[in-house]
């Protein structure tokens, strides 16, 4: 895990550098792809959290994980609005490397339940539940439908707000 967050954080810092188009929209793909902290947080959580506070741990992560999400829009907005776009992406490897720093100093020292599987071998087996999970499915394409409507929504908003009468 801690050879992605440094791939990520090293492709942010050359989202923030690069004055080529296709190469920004390559390190935004990498950088996605390498991004697996809510896909580790959450079942980790999951795990470590006794039966009884199961619930409240995983709301208290996914409130964390959508809260991120919409701060850090406005944040960049705002930091943006003052600066260029490069120091977005400045900020957000600050902001990693304090996350980084704040999950080694907190999370506890766990031993690995699979330790034969990759990070690809288990991308991979997620394949087969495709096909044997028809609830999970369910879940995806609600996933998909919602996050494509949230994004739609904001990114809709910004044109909206940017041009008259609002100026933003």
């Amino acid at each position: 895990m801690l050879l992605l967050v440094v791939a990520s954080t090293s492709l942010t810092i050359g989202l923030a550098v690069t004055k080529n188009f296709q190469v920004f929209e390559t390190l935004s793909f990498l950088a996605g792809v390498a991004n697996v902290t809510p896909q580790i947080l959450i079942p980790l959580v999951a795990d470590l959290a006794p039966p009884e506070c199961r619930a409240s741990a995983l709301s208290v992560i996914y409130s964390g994980l959508m809260l991120g999400v919409l701060i850090s829009r406005v944040l960049a907005g705002v930091i943006g609005n003052f600066t260029t776009w490069r120091v977005v992406y400045y900020v957000a490897t600050g902001v990693q490397l304090l996350v980084l720093i704040g999950a080694y100093l907190i999370l506890p020292d766990y031993p690995a339940k699979n330790r034969g599987l990759t990070y690809f071998q288990v991308l991979f087996s997620m394949a087969k539940y495709a096909v044997t999970e028809p609830l999970i499915v369910q879940m995806a394409i609600i996933n998909i439908v919602s996050s494509a409507s949230f994004t739609s929504f904001w990114v809709t908003l910004t044109f909206l707000l940017g041009g008259p009468p609002y100026y933003y």
